[in-house]
């Protein structure tokens, strides 16, 4: 049964926010994202990089600002799903409307193009994202196949990810006053790749149930059966791994950074074998596994030069 909204804007949208894109912690983790990232490419190039900086703000924002787009985005593609499978979160269940939803995204949209217009360098490459988010808003115009085929929508959705960090080197590049010719391709396609694997490891952890758990809701566990669908998240999570191994010879390291990336493979590795051994309610989700994977990650560089190691 459908709840009455709660009166005015500001009430609902907050209501949303709190339950579903919680603002606080999102700063924090695109803060943190970008941060490691940054770093990561100053480390590869060996430039300083500046914690405070208008260009790392702009970075900052845009990155956090494309979280919301999705979100937001997701809301409306998913609502007819969510009305059948979701009616507890805030729009199924009425105390958040459609329109709120609409008016945030558009105003997300343009705070982020104000964002990336700060870059006059990189505004093309910030529009060829928002280009990106908008053809997965649209289910690249193939809907109903889309919507049958969760791999297909995986393989035409993840993209965002490596395409928002090739923006983000642009960013850093611009910032540095650096070339495209000065790029070092080889190790930032590696990182690149490092981070977009984790992500991926995500995507497929969150749509992992044990089989009492699965219902209408098309999860990677129903397609490829809950050991496939762990083994390919697994598998990302070993790529991100091999990619650190790659980069901590390559590049000048500490020593703690690969402790601390190594402890978060094992964590995430803990949490497949025991949901492969016999998952419980202590167990069910693997999801948190795969975030605590990519904060030991993010961490890791940012520990390492907080210490001046």
């Amino acid at each position: 049964m459908k709840i009455l909204p709660e009166k005015g804007y500001p009430a609902r949208i907050r209501t949303y926010f709190k339950e579903m894109f919680p603002i606080p912690a999102r700063l924090i983790g695109s803060a943190l994202l970008y941060l490691s990232f940054s770093l990561f490419l100053a480390r590869i190039h060996g430039v300083e990089m500046r914690i405070w900086s208008p260009g790392n703000l702009i970075g900052w924002l845009s990155l956090f600002m494309i979280m919301l787009i999705l979100r937001l985005m997701d809301e409306i593609k998913d609502r007819e799903t969510d009305n059948r499978l979701c009616a507890h979160r805030p729009l199924p269940s009425g105390r958040v409307q459609e329109a709120d939803i609409l008016f945030t995204l558009k105003g997300s949209v343009v705070l982020y193009t104000a964002v990336s217009a700060l870059s006059p360098g990189t505004f093309w490459a910030a529009m060829v994202v928002l280009a990106y988010t908008f053809g997965m808003y649209k289910h690249f115009f193939m809907p109903r196949l889309l919507k049958r085929n969760l791999l297909l929508t995986l393989a035409t959705h993840n993209p965002i990810v490596p395409i928002m960090f090739a923006y983000l080197v642009l960013l850093f590049a611009a910032q540095h006053g650096m070339g495209p010719e000065e790029i070092a391709t080889v190790q930032v396609f590696t990182l690149v790749m490092m981070y977009w694997a984790m992500f991926f490891a995500w995507e497929i952890s969150r749509k992992i149930r044990p089989a009492h758990e699965e219902n209408d809701y098309v999860t990677y566990s129903r397609i490829l059966g809950p050991f496939g669908a762990v083994l390919l998240a697994s598998g990302a999570q070993t790529v991100t791994l091999a990619a650190s191994l790659i980069l901590f010879t390559a590049v000048p390291m500490p020593v703690v950074y690969l402790l601390i990336v190594w402890a978060g493979y094992f964590m995430a590795m803990s949490g497949h074998i025991l949901f492969l051994a016999g998952p419980d309610t202590r167990i069910s989700r693997l999801e948190p596994f795969a975030e605590r994977y990519i904060l030991a990650v993010n961490a890791a560089l940012i520990i390492s030069h907080a210490l001046k190691m």
